[in-house]
């Protein structure tokens, strides 16, 4: 009966571990069907998501999570992208910046020079609209690095 219970046991705290190893995603954008399949699809890889659907709380989020990789719109209401970005590049906090944006190149072009002035060299881009597996292979790819 002991080995069942300490099996077990051993099972729940490699479970823990796994947990605790997991990636963090945190998904910025105004739309919540984007955020809701992002985080859907982040989850079947093994990554801890999370998504807000405001940029307002974005830096404070971005701060009290301290996310691996950050998935950020640029077009939002409140705050543009551009804004949340050097917000959060400033914390200085490391994250690997996913730019999303189905509007104007200019707008992620500008991103990235954001993330080049504040010496980030970990940003990709994301055209929207996106498909699921191009989605799976750039999420694949910044787990692995």
């Amino acid at each position: 009966m002991t080995g069942c219970c300490n099996l077990a046991a051993e099972e729940a705290a490699s479970h823990s571990r796994r947990a605790q190893m997991a990636k963090k995603l945190l998904v910025i954008d105004d739309q919540t069907g984007i955020t809701k399949v992002v985080e859907m699809i982040a989850r079947q890889l093994g990554l801890d998501a999370r998504s807000l659907n405001t940029s307002a709380e974005a830096t404070e989020t971005f701060i009290a999570f301290k996310p691996d990789i950050l998935m950020l719109d640029m077009i939002m209401p409140e705050k543009d992208g551009i804004d949340v970005l050097n917000e959060i590049l400033l914390t200085g906090i490391p994250v690997k910046v996913v730019l999303t944006s189905g509007f104007s190149e200019s707008y992620l072009r500008l991103a990235e020079g954001v993330a080049k002035f504040h010496e980030n060299p970990n940003v990709s881009i994301l055209r929207k609209p996106f498909r699921r597996e191009e989605l799976l292979t750039l999420l694949g790819q910044l787990m692995a690095d």
